[in-house]
């Protein structure tokens, strides 16, 4: 192995040489003349804070809303009153009505009335007037009447004249077996009953989505109410301090800089604001949707109805049972189903009913009164009582009509039987859902209160700080900004809270209250 030897000394004076005159060369590539000049700052500069922003200008085209804070029971019975969907939706009460009284248009009493003339070979009047009617009793069905015959008549239609006082008569036919227990008009009838009662829960429904949406709608615009109040607090702390700097830069305390520092933090809440009021504008108009005036109009809630928030109150996780209860006992879609499996029911029976022979008896009576003969009137003359009673009888010998009607009737059973099985599960589902969503935001609130709490302890210290002088407005921006995040997400938590008791009511079948 060779030996180690040292550079020699020439060696290491020439590279420190080398090394020297590179560091010359950089020095003089960056001589102070060849550096630009320094840019002046304006000795005004920070003199004046920004300009606000202009006022918020007003939404035209409503009339405003009146009165003191706006509950959210104001909005609701303005909903319960006046919100066109609801109005339209009501209807089905009159639409299904007017269902059902058409139905019962086939047991209608029926007057009858005809007169006739012949005066060719035969010369004769005849005349008659009578009415009928059909029961909904065990499909009885009445005739009665009066019919006047006079003149010649030929002899194969001699049973057209009467007696001198004309002829009464009355029956009823009735069905003895088909259509006894029920046939299509008394089907008819009951199947429109059920339908004026399938109304109220496709009614409750639709009341239930609309105050669920009112109620958030409302809570929209109270939590962007409380947002614009919490950013208008946040400038106003920006223009005070203003003042207090400016004070300190006129004694010569604290430089310009930090007044520049803080009228630029300013001039971005000034933008804060501006987007708040503009997100109050638009929950506002769309709350006016749901908040009208006696004559129907959407009202427009101004800033000075704006209410706090409520007080939130924790969640009794033991209440769950009682709560699912409350649900299937009001909820309206189970309820609707079960109507509509009566419905289809009724259906089946009247296809069963079909499978019967029709077998149906007639009976009738009648009786001339006064003078009258003819060649074939007997020893009485035409003073004659009849009492006729007959029956018929069809039966359709497969009877595939009733059979596949029936068919169809036991599939949909089954089928609402399914239906109404998930819709009670559905039930269940949101009713956890909604509870455990609503216990969550609770807990969430008391974190987010906590930190409020704690953000704004930190904010006034520091301050506090820099009124000594002990801090910088960089910190105290931080610190106000980190309040201010911690207030907005209070808010948030407690819009949560009340939209997820608005959801749960709603799971309930109580509306959004």
């Amino acid at each position: 192995m060779p030996a180690l030897t040292s550079p020699p000394h020439d060696a290491i004076h020439q590279a420190a040489h080398r090394e020297a005159a590179t560091r010359d060369e950089r020095f003089v590539l960056f001589q102070p003349e060849q550096l630009p000049p320094p840019r002046p700052v304006a000795p005004k500069l920070g003199a004046e804070p920004p300009p606000p922003p202009k006022e918020l200008p007003p939404v035209v085209g409503s009339p405003p809303s009146v009165g003191g804070p706006l509950r959210l029971e104001e909005v609701l019975e303005s909903v319960e009153r006046h919100y066109p969907l609801l109005r339209a939706i009501e209807q089905e009460r009159a639409i299904t009505g007017g269902r059902l009284l058409s139905s019962l248009g086939v047991f209608d009493f029926n007057l009858l009335a005809s007169v006739e003339g012949q005066g060719t070979t035969y010369d004769n009047f005849r005349s008659g007037a009578g009415f009928n009617q059909m029961l909904p009793i065990a499909g009885l069905g009445l005739f009665a009447g009066y019919r006047h015959g006079v003149g010649d008549f030929p002899t194969y239609n001699l049973g057209q004249k009467t007696a001198d006082g004309g002829e009464f008569r009355a029956g009823f036919s009735l069905p003895l077996l088909r259509d006894r227990a029920i046939d299509r008009p008394r089907a008819n009838v009951q199947q429109a009953r059920i339908d004026r009662q399938i109304a109220e829960p496709t009614i409750e429904r639709q009341r239930i989505d609309f105050q669920l949406a009112a109620a958030r709608t409302y809570w929209n615009w109270v939590a962007a109410g409380q947002r614009l109040k919490v950013v208008q607090g946040l400038v106003d702390l920006a223009l005070e301090r203003d003042e207090q700097l400016k004070r300190q830069v006129e004694i010569e305390r604290i430089a310009n800089i930090e007044r520049i520092d803080n009228q630029q933090n300013l001039a971005l809440r000034y933008g804060l604001l501006i987007q708040a009021q503009r997100t109050f504008q638009q929950a506002t108009i769309e709350l006016s949707l749901f908040l009208r005036d006696e004559l129907g109009q959407p009202t427009l809630a101004s800033l000075e109805r704006l209410p706090d928030f409520p007080a939130i109150e924790p969640v009794d996780l033991r209440r769950f049972e009682e709560a699912l209860r409350i649900a299937f006992e009001l909820r309206p879609e189970p309820r609707r189903l079960r109507l509509q499996r009566d419905r289809v029911a009724i259906e089946f029976e009247l296809a069963r009913n079909h499978l019967l022979p029709a077998v149906n008896a007639v009976v009738a009576a009648s009786q001339d009164v006064g003078p009258g003969k003819s060649s074939l009137s007997g020893p009485n003359g035409l003073d004659r009582t009849n009492l006729s009673a007959a029956l018929a009888f069809q039966l359709p010998v497969q009877r595939r009509d009733a059979q596949g009607r029936m068919l169809a009737a036991q599939g949909l059973l089954i089928q609402l039987e399914q239906q109404l099985r998930q819709a009670e599960d559905v039930v269940r589902a949101e009713v956890q859902d909604t509870f455990t969503a609503l216990e969550r935001a609770y807990e969430f609130y008391q974190q987010a209160k906590n930190r409020v709490e704690l953000a704004r302890i930190v904010a006034r210290g520091e301050r506090e700080l820099l009124r000594q002088g002990r801090s910088t407005v960089l910190a105290v921006t931080l610190r106000e900004q980190a309040a201010f995040d911690a207030e907005v997400i209070e808010i948030d938590a407690q819009l949560n809270y009340f939209r997820a008791l608005a959801a749960f009511r709603a799971a309930l079948g109580i509306g959004g209250k």
